[in-house]
């Protein structure tokens, strides 16, 4: 499953909330302020990276908000063809806001 976070961890529970439901083979897709959860210390995450949760980030949205080179997790890095690819590869997705 592709789970796709759109806010910050700062803006909303998401990231609290898909913890019980998101499982190792899953994707996470970070677009739009969610992409800031890459860059800060103790971001909720980096217990799904540390689960071996593949995480991709938006790069338009990494550029709009100013943060390349800011990324404090090792993550894969999109445009908006990979991103078509990702949900491609994924049929099941859920947004999360």
């Amino acid at each position: 499953m592709l789970h796709i976070f759109t806010r910050s961890p700062f803006q909303s529970q998401a990231f609290s909330d898909a913890a019980a439901i998101i499982s190792k083979n899953d994707s996470i897709l970070l677009i739009q302020d969610a992409v800031i959860a890459a860059t800060v210390e103790k971001s909720p995450i980096f217990q799904f990276h540390d689960a071996g949760v593949k995480i991709y980030l938006l790069a338009e949205d990494i550029v709009a908000r100013g943060l390349q080179g800011k990324l404090r997790v090792d993550v894969n890095v999109v445009d908006y063809k990979g991103f078509v690819g990702l949900t491609v590869d994924n049929e099941a997705q859920m947004k999360w806001a």
